[in-house]
């Protein structure tokens, strides 16, 4: 029989152990330095830089490099980091804003000393309260402190509320919890302060959101080519790994690509894992990507798998999946760095896309991320309201909170495990983990995030031709192009979609799709309240002092005439309203006719779908679905200036007078 031995090299791989006193390392391979009164011990697979002067010391541990001055000489960043420090505390964190990677740092006086994490909390920060005792894996931090079983958290919560997620910044270890993102931890109190945002988030075209993107994350990838001849890079059918992908288009060669999927696995969404190889396959060979499928075995349950699991059990505080931990150890050399895209779902609104969601955070609301099923259970809403009041949800300045909250808690706690996991095998790099460019990607105009339309024109600017092929689904634009029936209409690319609440208390998700000349967009809430709405505003190409005539072709699916007086569309034009119709009374195609003349042009048609009443929760914004199947222009009859004339075919619309 296998023992465990095999496998003990790769208990806390990677790891950490910051503490007070000197205990002994998790391994005798394991380095050491001392700082002021701390004892800090590491696995030396991670780089390493001190650098102090009279007043001030800082660490640097693990991967990172300075996007500002495009270096990832440790020395410069170590220097650098150092001399803003003595600045002011506010230049130094205007400083990490602009380092990516996956690195801790430590730092602080002959007075206090404080650690925080990488953008995203890739490298884990678990902490004890009691004890002066830091490390990259709680079960570490336990095994120094012996702090024993948690009882404020229950492990029954994984079967029964979420198997990938427990409340806030809690672990299993009584009073041992995770550093979350965007939070420094005070060694000396520990007390945690949050100093990320400094400042209020600006909207910002999308045009710069994209040059800025392209560039900074280009420069990452051949600063990393300098010092790694071959990269792993995880390749799926979905968008984010797609948008790396354009990202990194120069360095394609250098990568060797791999697609994981699931053998023996018996799993009604096995449907799409397949779909995901079939994208996968095609991509690659008309791309000419070196690429291998890695297949998982779910029947894998030998001796050795059994001693491989004894041992990643205490590296992980949720298990994500360890045959394909395995794989990767048994597959890869393990001095390769692992390109992942994980971290893009933060700009886009998924929460609110989610949940129905209040404007300002309640422990409520956090508890309804977690699971619905929790919302009567009086230890969840106690776990996060500790885990509320210690991030200080409160002082975020004008960022979303649950935009914040993705950020730090579905991926400072879940994400950072997967790549614990995987820290066996190799090391993670992401190309986004640096808060200038998830900045960036918070800067997209409300309407833009949850389509992911910055994803999409990232890909457009760096390699087109991935937005050939369907995400997440089979088929491609050309399997269902008709030109006969696709070129008919203006472009409605430029269309600008806004949603809210008329009382201006509200953010409203919305979901939309623009396919250039047709277009459909609804509320995303099951049950909108009165006033909640959703616009799409279309610049129209007219032409000062001649007459327009524009034919919209409309059709709302939805019909039940029992249940009208609920959602409403409307067409403006230049702010005017000329036509509404209840969405439950007409689902054939309504051609609304426009003929005007405006003596400036530029004219600005606007369609828009509002709740009359706070509605029932029967899906009523996916029931208000619009579908505007397309928009001619034309050069209308002649008019006198300022005149209107409105017409439609479907019985049910109210033409304003």
């Amino acid at each position: 029989m296998m023992s465990t031995d095999k496998y003990n090299e790769l208990k806390y791989k990677r790891g950490f152990l910051l503490t007070d006193r000197q205990v002994d390392a998790p391994h005798a391979h394991w380095k050491y330095l001392s700082i002021d009164k701390y004892h800090f011990y590491y696995d030396p697979l991670n780089d390493v830089l001190f650098k102090d002067t009279a007043d001030n010391w800082v660490l640097l541990f693990g991967n990172i490099i300075d996007i500002r001055s495009e270096t990832m000489e440790k020395q410069f960043i170590a220097s650098e980091a150092l001399r803003l420090l003595e600045v002011s505390e506010i230049a130094f964190f205007d400083y990490l804003d602009e380092l990516s990677g996956r690195y801790l740092i430590f730092y602080g006086n002959k007075n206090t000393a404080k650690i925080l994490s990488d953008a995203a909390g890739l490298r884990s920060i678990f902490y004890s309260t009691e004890q002066t005792v830091i490390a990259s894996h709680s079960d570490l931090v336990n095994e120094v402190t012996n702090s024993g079983e948690s009882t404020k958290v229950d492990r029954e919560w994984l079967k029964t509320y979420s198997s990938s997620l427990i409340p806030g910044h809690f672990t299993y270890y009584h009073n041992i919890y995770f550093l979350t993102p965007n939070t420094l931890l005070e060694v000396n109190t520990t007390n945690v302060r949050r100093f990320f945002p400094r400042e209020d988030i600006e909207i910002k075209p999308m045009e710069q959101i994209v040059e800025e993107i392209t560039a900074l994350s280009k420069k990452q990838m051949e600063l990393l080519s300098k010092s790694h001849k071959t990269f792993l890079f995880s390749l799926t059918g979905g968008i984010d790994s797609r948008t790396t992908l354009a990202l990194a288009k120069d360095f394609k060669d250098k990568c060797h690509f791999f697609t994981y999927r699931k053998e023996n696995f018996n799993s009604s969404k096995l449907n799409a894992f397949i779909i995901d190889e079939s994208i996968v396959k095609e991509m690659t060979y008309n791309l000419d990507l070196n690429h291998e499928f890695l297949t998982i075995d779910y029947n894998l349950k030998d001796q050795d798998f059994i001693d491989f699991t004894n041992v990643m059990n205490r590296n992980i505080t949720i298990q994500h999946n360890l045959r394909l931990a395995k794989l990767y150890l048994d597959s890869f050399p393990s001095n390769l760095i692992h390109i992942r895209s994980n971290v893009y779902e933060i700009g886009t609104m998924s929460y609110r896309r989610r949940f129905k969601l209040p404007k300002t955070p309640t422990v409520e609301s956090l508890v309804l991320i977690y699971s619905k099923e929790a919302k009567d259970d009086q230890r969840v809403y106690d776990a996060f309201k500790q885990f509320y009041e210690t991030i200080q949800l409160d002082q975020i300045h004008n960022y979303d909170a649950f935009d914040l909250l993705y950020w730090e808690y579905r991926m400072g706690t879940w994400h950072s495990q997967i790549i614990s996991e995987s820290d066996v095998a190799h090391d993670t790099f992401v190309l986004i983990n640096v808060r200038k460019i998830i900045k960036l990607l918070l800067s997209v105009p409300l309407s833009e995030k949850q389509d992911k339309t910055v994803l999409k024109e990232l890909i457009n600017k760096n390699w087109p031709i991935l937005n050939y092929w369907e995400v997440n689904s089979l088929g491609n634009p050309t399997a269902h192009y008709d030109k006969q029936f696709d070129d008919v209409g203006i472009p409605l690319t430029a269309a600008k979609f806004q949603s809210g609440s008329i009382d201006g208390q509200r953010i409203v998700p919305i979901r939309k799709k623009v396919q250039t000349r047709r277009m459909k967009f609804c509320l995303e809430e099951s049950s909108p309240l009165e006033g909640d709405f959703v616009e799409a505003v279309i610049p129209l190409k007219t032409e000062a002092n001649k007459s327009s005539h524009c034919i919209l072709h409309l059709r709302s699916p939805y019909e039940n005439i029992k249940l009208k007086g609920r959602i409403k569309y409307q067409i403006f034009l230049n702010n005017r309203l000329l036509l509404e119709e209840d969405v439950a009374c007409w689902r054939e195609t309504n051609q609304i006719s426009l003929k005007w003349k405006k003596a400036s042009g530029k004219d600005k048609l606007k369609i828009k779908v509002l709740s009359m009443r706070d509605c029932e929760d029967w899906a009523w914004g996916k029931a208000g679905t619009i579908l505007v199947e397309k928009i001619i222009l034309r050069n209308g009859d002649k008019i006198e200036e300022d005149q209107l004339q409105v017409s439609a075919t479907s019985p049910f619309s109210v033409i304003q007078k």
